[in-house]
């Protein structure tokens, strides 16, 4: 089923638990649809989509009894393109990730041209060190001033600056410098940082990142591969409710059939032969949710 060719070099992409536990669609669905979705979101990273034949999906899957019911919810979050089905969330990952191997390559070429002047090094190489002295050469060109100057000019006014390089701050720098030796590599990882309003104090708590936090490993990898996007800001607070403070109504009879708490108790509609599926009353996309179910 699987191509034998794979064009996507990244066996791996980030699983953001607490987005796809908020996700609406999520909520709606059953364990075993939740099952399938995580499956065919597995298949459609390997290969830039999954078919568009749910014959082929429910093969992928294992072939269950109630696929054919069960799929309608899946495919709640994907979209139709070219004779494939697409996660949107999962193709703007992967070009994050191609994004960030460009900049990294760009980067890594403009070094070389520095280096070079018309196919003549401008520095001869550096000569053969033990371990130890050579990671000591390495790390005395880090220029820790001026990444920390960057960090307090294009953060300072969004979160708290910083006046102390302490020896933690240095070896949060020079992990990030091992991989991206490159000050622009920094200034991309600010940007990017000063646009998400998660970070900077937009969410429930007023919580803001600092130094310490955004200089992290794992935090650097899902900042630059959009991982904290459109989350926990005030104005898409889902990520927050507790399920309890969920009011779930029917489109057909919004005024007469209104739950609040875990979509799990009641997914569908309890009126006389309407049976319609329940949706988020307060979500922004309401409008959106409850043409999807009057259509679907």
């Amino acid at each position: 089923m699987l191509s034998k060719k794979k064009e996507n070099k990244s066996p791996a992409f980030q699983f953001y638990a607490r987005d796809f536990l908020a996700d609406i669609n999520v909520q709606l669905m059953t364990m075993e649809e939740r099952g399938i979705y995580i499956t065919l979101l597995a298949y459609a990273w390997i290969e830039k989509g999954i078919p568009s034949d749910t014959s082929k999906l429910k093969r992928l899957c294992g072939n269950p009894d109630d696929f054919d019911s069960a799929i309608q919810n899946v495919l709640n979050c994907f979209q139709e393109h070219d004779g494939k089905y697409y996660n949107p969330r999962m193709e703007s990952v992967r070009s994050e990730q191609l994004d960030r191997k460009q900049k990294m390559s760009d980067a890594g070429k403009k070094g070389a041209e520095k280096r070079w002047n018309n196919g003549v090094a401008i520095q001869k190489p550096l000569a053969k060190h033990n371990s130890a002295t050579a990671t000591a050469t390495a790390t005395a060109k880090i220029p820790y001033t001026d990444i920390q100057g960057l960090y307090n000019k294009k953060l300072g006014k969004v979160l708290p600056s910083i006046n102390t390089l302490t020896n933690k701050r240095k070896s949060l720098i020079r992990s990030i410098w091992k991989d991206n030796p490159n000050i622009e590599f920094f200034d991309t990882l600010y940007g990017k940082v000063s646009k998400i309003p998660f970070l900077t104090g937009d969410n429930d708590r007023g919580w803001k990142a600092d130094f310490d936090f955004v200089h992290k490993m794992d935090k650097v990898v899902k900042i630059m591969e959009g991982g904290y996007v459109g989350i926990g800001t005030k104005k898409e607070d889902n990520v927050f409710k507790r399920p309890e403070d969920i009011v779930y109504v029917c489109p057909k009879h919004p005024k007469y059939e209104e739950r609040k708490g875990d979509r799990n108790l009641f997914a569908f509609c309890g009126i006389k032969d309407c049976r319609e599926r329940m949706v988020n009353r307060d979500a922004e996309n309401f409008e959106k949710l409850v043409q999807e179910a009057l259509a679907g």
